[in-house]
């Protein structure tokens, strides 16, 4: 898989990803971040950075217990899915009165976090986003 475009900046290198190449290997997918250097001597030269894997098979069995599958930094949607599975598994979940007590504070701390994110406007948009905000304005 090859999907062309600006896809942001390299978290291993900082530099352009000039596109995300999905390779497969023994039945696992991984992803690399591929930066297009130009033509220097009149050859196509690419430098490629290891993104990880789609998902983290064997750490995320120790967390089964949770429902919890980790899922490589190019998931755009593995922190949701993180909660949603945190939200699963929390009723279950046998601990102390003190852990319970640090994981409302924890869980009010990012909750906080996010709002001042929202309120201060840092955040990507979607394509979806621009176009809804594009028809609400006109």
């Amino acid at each position: 898989m090859k999907e062309v475009g600006s896809k942001g900046t390299c978290p291993r290198c900082g530099m352009p990803v000039s596109w995300i190449e999905r390779q497969r290997k023994g039945g696992r997918e991984y992803y690399v971040a591929v930066h297009y250097l130009g033509r220097p001597g009149g050859k196509e030269a690419l430098r490629k950075c290891y993104l990880g894997p789609r998902e983290y098979a064997y750490v995320s069995s120790t967390h089964e217990g949770l429902g919890l599958t980790l899922k490589g930094m190019v998931e755009p949607r593995r922190v949701m899915e993180y909660l949603d599975s945190l939200l699963t598994a929390l009723p279950h979940l046998n601990v102390g009165k003190g852990e319970l007590s640090k994981l409302v504070d924890k869980l009010k701390l990012v909750l906080k976090v996010l709002e001042e994110k929202l309120r201060e406007g840092h955040y990507e948009r979607s394509e979806g986003e621009l176009s809804e905000e594009g028809q609400e304005a006109s």
